[in-house]
């Protein structure tokens, strides 16, 4: 569908002739369309948006981001107080590394299992021993008075075992006996998330250091 006033015309021309071909003098012709109108070149200047505008609006198409997250940005980023200049990393991977190992809480470790085959992707697992963990936890005063220290063994009226708590069990007191009386046992349950360990095979890995 053509609008009024608009002229067509097909710059080409034929190589090889054709049965069904008009004489080449008719085979020339062109298109003219007008090209589309600018503000900027109808009224002689440029359009009001700014370079920092235009490297923002960039930066959330190729990320992909959410609206909501691009608002977030956008708001940092229009924010007068935000320094630039204190900004003082050339890649993205240099400052993670940096805010990482920032604000990595004191005591938790980092094991890095990257291979050549990884390429750019790092595969960093990050833990805490074991023991410090458990005293910190068993130190905690939302659990004070809470903690089973000892096993017990419970007889019912009918003279059978009767097991309710988990001090009651049979593993706790299997733990206590190799303990001793003047110990107290802590059952701690270790889980781990599924992670891929070969191209058929995947494992729920507990690491650790035999010594």
């Amino acid at each position: 569908m053509f609008t009024r006033g608009t002229h067509i015309r097909f710059n080409c021309t034929l190589q090889a002739p054709c049965p069904r071909q008009l004489p080449p003098a008719a085979n020339r012709t062109s298109s003219i369309i007008p090209p589309p109108k600018r503000a900027r070149l109808e009224h002689g200047r440029p359009l009001n948006f700014s370079r920092e505008a235009t490297e923002i609006f960039s930066t959330y198409r190729e990320v992909g981001c959410s609206e909501q997250k691009a608002d977030n940005m956008l708001k940092w980023a229009s924010n007068s107080k935000f320094r630039g200049d204190r900004v003082r990393f050339g890649s993205i991977r240099s400052l993670s590394r940096k805010a990482v190992k920032e604000y990595l809480p004191l005591g938790v470790q980092s094991a890095d299992f990257t291979q050549k085959l990884d390429g750019p992707q790092k595969v960093i697992f990050y833990y805490r021993d074991l023991y410090d963990a458990a005293k910190e936890l068993l130190k905690n005063p939302k659990f004070a008075g809470k903690q089973y220290t000892e096993a017990e063994i419970r007889i019912n009226a009918q003279g059978l075992r009767e097991f309710s708590a988990f001090n009651t069990g049979k593993v706790f007191e299997a733990a206590q006996v190799y303990a001793g009386d003047k110990v107290s046992p802590i059952p701690i349950f270790l889980s781990s998330d599924a992670t891929l360990i070969g191209k058929r095979g995947g494992a729920h890995p507990i690491i650790s250091e035999y010594t």
